[in-house]
Formats: structure tokens, sequence, C-alpha cells
């Protein structure tokens, strides 16, 4: 998978939550690869520590998977992305639940228009922005929550991955993000639902900008790990996902944060994630 533009961050470097979207794919075919006809897999779990500093835009990613256990109900499995070189920049584990199906499940179609679309520019092959939204001068100049409360008023471009996700912020108050995105038919697997990895990003998002949001002008983020238990399957049919960051553990070098991703006002997913912070000098 390449480190496109695209998949940045407001700081211009490569957001750490598409490691969850590529390892999930990755995971999950590897585990249907083991699977005979008329057994299914959900994405029960999905767990990524961060090992170091992600690729460069526009280097390449390579997710690599395989299956360490499974049983009649369970499969569990391992992987890691490498870099440049081969280096290992992030490891990570999943549980799929298997079920017999003798039938397919098929997408939905949507039921009417979504919200917001990926911009024509990103669909059309258009380069990614060559400027970060938030360079040095403002994470020098205002807090967290000031940067956020500006991307959610407009007042400040959102990052390349919200824009070419169609992911953005809408709430932001101390200690808490929300984050909504339309589940789209375009951002389904086999079985009819929404990629788990999509899921993931949408929460590792909402979480990381919770902490943001506490954190005094000039401070550095670096994510290391998300944990996220998926509850149910999201359908694209046109609905809006929202993820509701809070803040759980306040340090001054290293906070948590909790997750809830919700469709239509239910819960599909929790998850929890670290962010060591470098205070400003």
């Amino acid at each position: 998978m390449p480190a496109s533009g695209w998949f940045c961050g407001p700081k211009g470097r490569l957001h750490s939550g598409i490691f969850a979207f590529l390892l999930d794919m990755t995971h999950l075919y590897a585990v249907m690869s083991t699977l005979p006809a008329g057994v299914v897999c959900t994405t029960a779990e999905l767990s990524v520590t961060v090992l170091g500093e992600p690729p460069a835009s526009g280097a390449e990613m390579i997710g690599r998977s395989r299956v360490i256990y499974a049983d009649e109900r369970n499969a569990l499995a391992e992987g890691l992305v490498a870099g440049q070189g081969g280096h290992p920049v992030a490891h990570s584990t999943s549980r799929y639940f298997l079920s017999a199906s003798g039938a397919v499940i098929r997408p939905r179609p949507a039921s009417g228009p979504v919200a917001r679309t990926w911009p024509p520019g990103a669909l059309l092959g258009e380069p990614p922005p060559r400027v970060a939204p938030v360079g040095a001068e403002l994470l020098q100049r205002l807090s967290g929550l000031e940067i956020l409360a500006a991307q959610v008023a407009g007042d400040l471009p959102a990052a390349p991955i919200g824009r070419y996700a169609g992911m953005v912020p809408t709430e932001a108050d101390d200690g808490r993000a929300v984050f909504s995105l339309p589940a789209r038919p375009d951002l389904v697997q086999e079985l009819g639902t929404v990629f788990g990895g999509v899921i993931a990003l949408l929460a590792h998002s909402a979480g990381g900008a919770a902490v943001q949001t506490i954190a005094p002008a000039g401070t550095g983020f670096t994510a290391l790990d998300l944990k996220v238990n998926f509850l149910r399957p999201a359908r694209a049919e046109g609905q809006e996902l929202t993820a509701t960051g809070l803040v759980a553990h306040r340090g001054r070098r290293l906070s948590i944060a909790n997750a809830v991703v919700t469709d239509q006002g239910r819960r599909i997913a929790v998850a929890t994630g670290t962010t060591a912070l470098t205070p400003p000098q």
C-alpha cells in the first residue's frame, strides 16, 4: 500500500491510523484463505502497536499476516507493517469469529444520499496537498484545542486523510472530540459490512484528537497503540458513523483516551489508545 500524501494527518505526517486500516485488511484475507466453503469470519478485536516513525509520504508500506491459531469458532492472526528496507513500523494481532453460513451476504444499496463524498480531486488522482494544514508556526502558537476548534469551524482545512475519506471533526472540548464519517458502499468488504480498519481509523482519530484538546501549544504527539473491540457490524446505507473520544488519563508525557463508535445511535465499536506527549520546551 502506498504511503500516500492523502493518508497524512494535520501535521503532514502519515496518520498512524492507516496502519489499522492496512492490517485489518491483511488479517482478514489471511483468515479467509484458511476457511472452507460456507464459513465466514467477522473481526472481533484488533490491536496495533506502533513501533517507529511512520514511513515518509511517497514510500511503500507492506502488511503481512499469518494465522497463528484457529478452531471451529475463532481464529487469531498476527502481522506486521514494514516500511522502507523492510523495517517494521507496526505490530498487530486480531481475533476473528467464525460461523457457518450457506448464504452470501450482499451489500444493500444506499437508502439516500450521503452527507459527504470523497473530494473529486482525490477520485481523479489529483496529488495530495503539499503543505500541511497545521504548520510549525501554528503548532507553536495555538493549543491543541484551539487548532481542533478551528478545524471544526472550518477556519483551518481538514487533514488530507480526512478530506480523502470524508472524515471530519464535528465537536471539540477539553478532553473530548467527536468525528464523523459517512458509511458509504465503497467502504465495505465482501460480506457487505464496513471494513473494520475503517472503523478503527475513525476511532483512532477521535481518541487522538481528544488527547490533542488537552495539550498546550508546542506539544508533540506520538501514537503508541490502539485496541479496538467490534461489537456489531456497520452497513453502508448512507448513514453517518460517529466516534466520540474521551481522555481517560491525563499525564504530562503519556495520555490514554477511549473512543466509542456509533451507527444511528447504536454502539458498534469501542477503542482505547495511548499517546506519548512531548511537552513544549
